[in-house]
């Protein structure tokens, strides 16, 4: 079997009839595109020609599974491409019931490696394209939820790219009989592997539908943002990006989960093999032979999988593999190893609302251990603001969150490529008094811009009762403006925006965006700093304690 990661030798097929209408002349029907693997039939609406469910890798299963993307089969003919593909394994119910309704509609299958594309119908030139990986968790979530239906955007003059990738214990895995079995390829990180199997589709084949392949932008929120994250750091994302937007995203300072080698107490004590070891006793498989082992974990049905997960709630995050994750995220941005492209990263001031079972993600990441033994004196940082909310909701966001996304912020000044940082304060007009900060997830309908139609799809779930006031549609407004100026120029300061200055750890300027988007030096510095202190000092001790032993 080819491995296919990282490294593509797929020479892209394109007619001559085709990018001609894609420039804007002849007479081929400009949802009809053929690309490297066939013919693509999409739909035209409002200007905007969409194209669902474009496989760009093989389907995942059988022994497939658990294996690096290989590349889709071509077809005869024109394949139909009016209809999402099927959302890849989850259990539902993490999302509001339009979300579920949709996850219904388009089905649960392993063969989900689909992506979506919005093109306008009229345009001059190759186009910037913006390229979303979604949330949820690395659980939960599909690239066809209508809240990320990308006509809007499109509208403004860019192409817009939408992906599944593998989640949960399909996207994340590892065994000891996988590592003997499979020496030799990459293992563990399988929703990665997808992610840059989708870039590289991008890179053979958004020509012909108008996109620019040397002017992609990646984005994502939450478990999106992560994803962003770690794409900035594998050696096989290198030039498939020349932007990347990093939203609502937290990563550890002090460890990284590792595919292997088991870590400090916490969340990384276990490693993925040993979190592969405990599904095997748990699903009571006795093999006599790593193959046969592997043949019965690839012949089990999905569904008690998904159940197993949801039960565990352990988390999905990618894995430091040695390979294509070469190592823990901050360090590789800390010796400026990360890719040098122009960088977004931001939170929200209330990430704790929103995430389903936050205890217990608190617990793994940093809010427990951190607190665990801490004085009043050592928590008197945190006097100053967030009272109202909780010193363990304070803990959640601004150790996972704000922490992380300021210390990789002053990494970008290792590279070349400028960086800017944000923080959403903003709370929906209506909730105001009511709530205590914006919430996770709070801009994403506004950036794809669906709100106006759609006010379901408001976070949180309080603001969807009501349609958006016109100060949140403007809120909403100028934060896609900033994404659509940064995707298409690599900045987001543009004509009629407030002026967004680059982050440096000299000025240490984030972007506060409220009603009023305001520049502010030195937020949350004393919190911030306390915060980044305590995980170093973590992640020193235990590599002291592993050098010793």
């Amino acid at each position: 079997m080819r491995t296919r990661i990282g490294v593509c030798t797929v020479v892209a097929i394109g007619s001559l009839l085709a990018m001609t209408a894609a420039l804007g002349g002849g007479h081929t029907p400009p949802e009809l595109v053929r690309i490297d693997t066939g013919e693509l039939q999409g739909t035209v609406a409002d200007g905007v020609a969409v194209f669902r469910g474009i496989p760009y890798a093989a389907p995942p299963v059988g022994e497939l599974r658990w294996r690096p993307p290989q590349p889709p089969a071509a077809w005869d003919g024109v394949r139909d491409a009016s209809k999402f593909g099927h959302a890849c394994p989850q259990k539902l119910g993490a999302y509001p019931e339009w979300a579920d309704t949709h996850f219904e509609s388009v089905g649960l299958n392993e063969d989900c490696l689909t992506l979506n594309v919005w093109t306008p119908v009229r345009r001059s030139g190759p186009l910037p394209v913006m390229f979303y990986i979604h949330g949820g968790n690395m659980q939960y979530g599909a690239s066809s939820m209508p809240i990320y239906d990308g006509g809007v955007l499109a509208r403004q003059g860019v192409v817009l790219v939408t992906i599944n990738y593998r989640i949960g214990y399909l996207g994340r895995f590892a065994h000891p009989a996988m590592t003997r079995a499979q020496a030799g390829e990459p293992l563990a990180n399988y929703g990665v592997f997808d992610q840059i199997a989708a870039l590289e589709w991008v890179q053979r084949n958004i020509a012909e539908f108008g996109g620019d392949p040397n002017r992609v932008t990646i984005f994502g929120h939450s478990a999106g943002g992560v994803s962003v994250n770690v794409l900035m750091v594998t050696p096989q994302s290198k030039g498939l990006f020349q932007g990347a937007i990093a939203q609502g995203s937290g990563i550890l300072l002090d460890m990284t989960q590792h595919a292997f080698e088991r870590g400090r107490p916490g969340p990384t004590a276990k490693s993925r093999e040993d979190m592969g070891v405990d599904f095997v006793e748990y699903f009571e498989i006795d093999a006599d032979s790593d193959e046969a082992l592997l043949a019965e974990l690839r012949a089990m049905p999905w569904e008690p999988m998904v159940e197993y997960q949801r039960e565990r709630q352990v988390p999905f995050n990618p894995v430091v593999d040695e390979v294509v994750v070469v190592d823990h995220v901050a360090r590789v941005f800390e010796r400026g190893e990360q890719h040098d492209v122009p960088y977004i990263g931001g939170a929200n001031s209330w990430e704790w609302n929103q995430i389903a079972d936050v205890p217990l993600i608190g617990k793994w990441f940093l809010g427990g251990a951190l607190i665990e033994g801490l004085s009043d004196e050592d928590l008197a940082a945190f006097d100053d603001q967030w009272t109202r909310i909780g010193k363990s909701q304070r803990w959640f966001s601004e150790g996972l969150f704000l922490s992380s996304t300021r210390y990789l912020g002053k990494q970008m000044a290792n590279v070349d490529s400028p960086a800017w940082l944000y923080h959403i304060t903003y709370i929906n007009e209506r909730l105001r008094g009511e709530i205590p900060g914006a919430v996770h997830g709070l801009e994403v309908p506004f950036i794809f811009g669906n709100v106006r139609e759609h006010p379901e799809y408001q976070r949180p779930v309080e603001a969807a009762e009501q349609a958006p006031t016109e100060a949140d549609l403007v809120f909403g407004d100028t934060l896609q403006a900033y994404w659509l100026k940064f995707a298409k120029t690599g900045n987001p300061n543009g004509e009629g925006l407030p002026v967004w200055p680059e982050y440096r750890p000299d000025t240490d300027l984030v972007l506060v965006a409220d009603a009023e988007m305001m520049p502010q030096a030195s937020l949350y510095k004393d919190t911030l700093d306390y915060l980044e202190e305590r995980a170093l000092i973590r992640r020193r001790e235990f590599e002291n304690a592993r050098a010793e032993n």
